[in-house]
């Protein structure tokens, strides 16, 4: 047979990628699960929408079904964080019987257990607020404030002695938790792992010396 009566073979079609259907919740963990990943190979501001759809299999649109921007799964990776804090903090609250006069005992134990998930967190510290750019700090930073309006509403029912600073709790709650967030930072970017015990016991002498006031 010449080669010019030789039937052309047809190149075969690109194979499709199989489309699973999963329930919305699902769907939406595991872009934040790979996102999380990617972002703890490759930083923040390395990592592209594309490189989370590639890595999770899933169509671009797709991805836009549930966030709109990068800056969004940042965000709800740190949504998730406070979250986690705001549930500790309730747990807390929610046993009643605080004596007179234990006020400051209960905020210290708060702060205490703010200090544990931030250390538990450390990761997401680092990378949110080492290679996030401004918007997605800035989501951040809103998600921070449920945090702060917390635990000033906790130091105005609980802190009831003369002398604990109860004029301005929101300003306090603020000073606390940025406090903690600004020390663990810089605790994290000197290389090496935190001393936790250590970490814990300079923040509760820090909280107990705000939130006391003046003697």
């Amino acid at each position: 047979m010449s080669v010019a009566n030789k039937p052309v073979e047809k190149s075969r079609p690109a194979e499709k990628r199989k489309r699973v259907s999963k329930a919305p919740e699902i769907r939406r963990e595991e872009l934040l699960q790979t996102a999380a990943q990617l972002f703890k190979e490759k930083g923040i501001a390395a990592t592209g929408i594309g490189d989370i759809t590639d890595r999770a299999e899933v169509a671009r649109g797709t991805f836009y079904l549930y966030f709109a921007s990068k800056d969004e799964v940042v965000g709800a990776l740190w949504e998730r964080y406070v979250n986690g804090h705001l549930q500790l903090m309730e747990e807390r609250l929610s046993h009643t019987g605080v004596r007179a006069g234990d006020g400051l005992a209960l905020m210290l134990e708060l702060v205490t257990r703010l200090t544990e998930h931030s250390l538990e967190h450390a990761e997401l510290h680092r990378l949110v607020y080492g290679t996030a750019d401004a918007e997605a700090i800035a989501i951040c930073r809103r998600a921070n404030e449920l945090i702060i309006v917390r635990l000033a509403e906790a130091m105005r029912t609980h802190l009831t002695a003369p002398n604990l600073s109860r004029d301005e709790p929101h300003l306090t709650a603020s000073f606390i938790l940025h406090g903690v967030h600004g020390a663990l930072h810089d605790a994290i970017m000197q290389g090496g792992p935190v001393d936790r015990a250590s970490f814990i016991d300079r923040v509760r002498r820090f909280a107990a010396n705000a939130l006391a006031g003046p003697s």
